[in-house]
């Protein structure tokens, strides 16, 4: 049977290859929806790790974490390190880490820091940030680089790099009176750390000295740095702080305290509810999509039945060729039923080489534009259960033609 049906569809090789590409496109718009929305949340939930709260200035939850984890966006305000520090006394509280943004170089986001933020800040179930090469920095002077950073740029320990003024490299005024030498560069993560380069807050400090209303008033070269006082290079704000506590049980409690602190409007955003709370906008645009597909795979399977039907007048003289050999209705109509089947896994199978080739870019973009690293497999349970569901439409859709087949008898088709 499976040589003959071969041979008949062969023979209208045109429309068949037509529904099938139609039944595969829409296949691969569907998966490709659905594995890049799950990557890209995949890769979002594992771009940070250990981190129990955000504390920043009060604003929309989802923004603190998209400026302050994804180095997406700018931040709108800064908390002053005086709050900072009242914070830190609290008896909660296990460990604190502040961060500064607002510069760059050639692209990649600068993070201002502590040596301790290498200590707490992990990623993907609580891994620690490694040194593939190097140390953290130790001096005001010296740098950390993201390995992204590091592979892009050919830096490599010993390097010196200066940074711009500005999250945009060709807008932003160049710090050129101090340089930093890259002590240490980090382990691939799949996560924005791979694109960022890390100083040293006080370092970050020095270098806007000179600097009021985003522009240098005087150089660094002007002023004998050796002279300046201790708390010169204490900076006065910084951009949020990324914080553990010593229970995840005092989580709430400790939300709602920073979020009634009398001095100054800060919060305490909780990264697993910001992200949780961004898929809950993303999914609504997923499901449209997702919707979409499965109406254009109602019409695709629509476009076969409607093939197989038509071409049944044509096949006329094939059939009765078949039944005067002695061919059965039954045999018949098994033909008809299995044209479906092989239309179906064709399909399916040219959509799973499709789909991976489309999710491999899609991973090099991901990485391109938001510095994280979905892994994507070959196929998945959830992938198979679609896609034998659509064969088993296909299959029962097909019933109708495979009937019509299976009621003429032989006279209807000798006549």
């Amino acid at each position: 049977m499976l040589s003959l049906l071969l041979k008949s569809m062969r023979s209208r090789v045109i429309p068949t290859s037509l529904v099938t590409i139609s039944l595969m496109a829409s296949m691969v718009l569907l998966l490709s929806i659905e594995r890049i929305q799950q990557g890209a949340e995949e890769g979002f939930n594992q771009s940070i790790s250990g981190v129990d709260a955000i504390i920043g200035p009060r604003s929309s939850s989802i923004e603190l974490v998209l400026y302050t984890v994804f180095h997406l966006g700018r931040p709108t305000n800064n908390i002053t390190t005086k709050t900072v520090n009242d914070v830190k006394l609290r008896g909660d509280i296990s460990w604190l880490v502040p961060i500064a943004l607002g510069d760059s170089h050639k692209g990649f986001r600068v993070v201002a820091t502590e040596p301790n933020y290498f200590e707490h800040i992990k990623y993907a179930n609580s891994q620690p940030l490694v040194f593939s090469k190097g140390v953290a920095f130790a001096e005001l002077s010296e740098a950390v680089l993201g390995s992204d950073v590091a592979e892009k740029l050919s830096y490599t320990v010993g390097s010196e790099i200066q940074i711009t003024h500005g999250s945009v490299e060709s807008i932003g005024s160049k710090h050129d009176d101090f340089s930093f030498m890259v002590t240490g560069i980090l382990n691939k993560t799949g996560t924005p750390i791979d694109q960022a380069i890390f100083l040293d807050l006080k370092g970050y400090e020095l270098l806007h000295l000179g600097w009021k209303s985003g522009k240098k008033i005087f150089n660094l070269d002007d002023i004998d740095l050796s002279s300046l006082p201790d708390d010169a290079l204490i900076p006065k704000t910084v951009t949020a702080a990324f914080i553990g506590l010593k229970s995840k049980l005092t989580l709430f409690n400790f939300s709602k305290n920073i979020r009634e602190y009398p001095k100054e409007a800060i919060s305490a955003v909780i990264p697993g509810i910001a992200l949780s709370e961004l898929w809950s906008i993303v999914g609504l645009v997923d499901k449209g999509f997702q919707l979409l597909s499965w109406i254009i795979i109602a019409i695709s399977l629509i476009a076969m039945v409607t093939l197989i039907i038509a071409s049944l007048d044509n096949r006329k003289q094939e059939m009765t060729i078949y039944r005067a050999n002695g061919a059965s209705p039954k045999f018949l109509a098994m033909m008809v039923l299995c044209e479906s089947i092989v239309i179906g896994l064709t399909a399916i199978v040219g959509a799973i080489i499709l789909v991976t080739i489309v999710t491999y870019f899609a991973t090099a973009q991901l990485n391109l534009a938001l510095g994280i690293s979905p892994s994507f497999k070959w196929i998945s349970m959830d992938e198979i259960k679609v896609f034998s569901l659509i064969l088993l439409a296909g299959a029962l859709s097909s019933l109708i033609p495979a009937s019509m087949v299976f009621r003429k008898n032989l006279h209807q088709t000798l006549s």
